[in-house]
């Protein structure tokens, strides 16, 4: 065979996956969310990790993001050893994670971006149930909540909303520190609780976020949340 040939086939591979692959990664990262500005896919691979479906790395960088309901002013991310199915995506179909795939990099909520989050089921319901297993104590503590605002401060969180039963509704507000516990766990220290105008002081609480999760840094600062760490993709 004409070695001319041989390298013609290999650059018209190339181009095709080029044209094929990276379109189609833009997609699923498009897919994955709800709403973005600006979006960002880069891939860093041999022509024969590619041909395999190997994409040992990938970088993404999107801002004004919204992921069921979560909103995020910017995030910086890079994934590590993605397996696809590079042949079904060359037939035209989507594309598709066929391994865990080792996600980490930086994202920052700013106060704008966790206020819009409150309207999402995910966050709202999320809060709820924390407020639950803080002041498991506190017979006040029951019915539905409506979350109004969050406040960020450097190393604390101020949160208010109204505490709605059958009879009436009532003003209450969580104030505690937030720092990280470990790389799958947050630490909420001296809690305290206002329902109408008397404060109970709560316990710390350790809140769980899971075996997919390894977070580096958690920074609270005026007006902003600043996550560094990584997160394991299930396909």
């Amino acid at each position: 065979m004409n070695p001319n040939n041989l390298e013609q086939d290999k650059t018209a591979k190339h181009r095709l996956i080029s044209k094929v692959l990276s379109p189609a990664l833009w997609l699923f990262v498009r897919s994955q969310v709800e709403q973005v500005s600006h979006l960002e896919v880069q891939i860093a691979s041999s022509d024969r990790q590619i041909l395999s479906g190997s994409i040992p790395r990938l970088s993404i960088s999107g801002d004004r993001i919204v992921y069921k309901g979560l909103h995020f002013a910017k995030i910086s991310l890079m994934g590590e050893g993605m397996q696809t199915n590079l042949h079904q995506v060359m037939r035209g179909q989507p594309l598709q994670l066929l391994e865990p795939m080792v996600v980490s990099g930086e994202a920052i909520l700013q106060e704008t971006d966790l206020n819009a989050s409150l309207k999402s089921d995910l966050l709202s319901s999320a809060l709820t149930e924390l407020l639950s297993k803080l002041a498991s104590s506190n017979n006040a503590v029951r019915g539905q909540i409506d979350w109004k605002q969050i406040a960020i401060a450097p190393g604390s969180l101020l949160l208010q909303g109204n505490l709605v039963n059958s009879s009436h509704t009532t003003p209450i507000t969580l104030r505690c520190g937030l720092q990280l516990s470990s790389g799958r766990k947050l630490l909420l220290t001296q809690p305290q609780l206002q329902i109408s105008n008397s404060w109970e002081e709560l316990e710390n609480y350790v809140m769980d976020l899971g075996s997919h999760v390894n977070l580096k840094e958690l920074t609270l600062e005026p007006g902003q949340i600043v996550c560094r760490g990584s997160i394991t993709v299930m396909p």
